[in-house]
């Protein structure tokens, strides 16, 4: 292989930045050219490339986002969509590709692994839903993240003995949110992996506490649930005649 591009797709990660870093110069130790390809696959289908060198990369590793930037392409999860990115790759005499990104940034890797370009991935998500790797890039920071913005939280509802929902993200996975929960002692942890009822699983564990001295609530609901939090709010405030304040799908990068 003489020359390799990198590219990152999907939600941007913090750290992503840092293994563009990595691969850019890691590939130059290796005697290849290397390539970005701005704006995920949406630049691969466009042509949107620029060359990269050591000098490339410096003082990045400090900033969040990514520095190829980022967007979503329906476009290439067409077989057409593939067949014009494999030209793409010949166009530009592109012998292998690193992708930095998450779920769906990885079906598109394995489309054009499909189609005779190899392809690497490295995971960058603060969903941590990718198969075979414990951590992705950026979820440890973003669990830092909320645990810290929580925590803020909770010192108005132990002040005011309420109950605090608060809806993280994660997409359709609840390991941002299961995290999360543990690492601030919630009452409650609520993910889309599991089924839960508010009457029966919530609101008892909110009146257990409550026998218990507890006076103010934290419950933690993974963005994946797709419930309605302001019925939830108030099922929790007729239930256990505790007041009820929702802060909705924190959000950090």
């Amino acid at each position: 292989m003489k020359t390799i591009a990198i590219l990152t797709s999907g939600g941007d990660a913090p750290g992503m930045n840092s293994a563009i870093r990595s691969a850019v110069r890691t590939t130059l130790n290796y005697g290849m050219n290397v390539i970005g390809v701005n704006r995920g696959y949406n630049g691969f289908l466009n042509g949107d490339i620029v060359e990269l060198n050591s000098n490339s990369v410096t003082g990045i590793v400090q900033r969040g986002g990514t520095m190829l930037y980022t967007a979503r392409c329906k476009e290439f999860f067409q077989p057409e969509g593939i067949q014009k990115a494999v030209q793409k790759a010949k166009e530009f005499g592109i012998d292998g590709l690193i992708v930095i990104g998450g779920d769906g940034s990885f079906h598109g890797a394995i489309k054009l692994c499909q189609q005779g370009l190899p392809t690497v991935g490295i995971p960058a998500t603060i969903d941590n839903d990718i198969e075979c790797t414990d951590y992705t890039i950026g979820f440890d920071t973003v669990c830092n993240i909320a645990v810290e913005a929580i925590d803020r939280l909770r010192d108005t509802a132990r002040s005011h003995e309420k109950c605090s929902i608060i809806e993280v993200m994660g997409r359709n996975a609840g390991f941002l949110a299961l995290n999360v929960g543990l690492a601030v002692g919630a009452t409650d942890v609520l993910v889309p992996e599991r089924n839960f009822d508010i009457r029966g699983d919530v609101c008892f564990n909110i009146l257990e506490r409550k026998k218990q001295g507890k006076t103010h609530h934290i419950i933690v609901v993974s963005e994946g649930c797709n419930i309605d939090l302001k019925q939830m709010a108030e099922t929790i405030e007729k239930e256990t005649a505790i007041s009820s304040r929702i802060t909705r799908a924190l959000y950090y990068r």
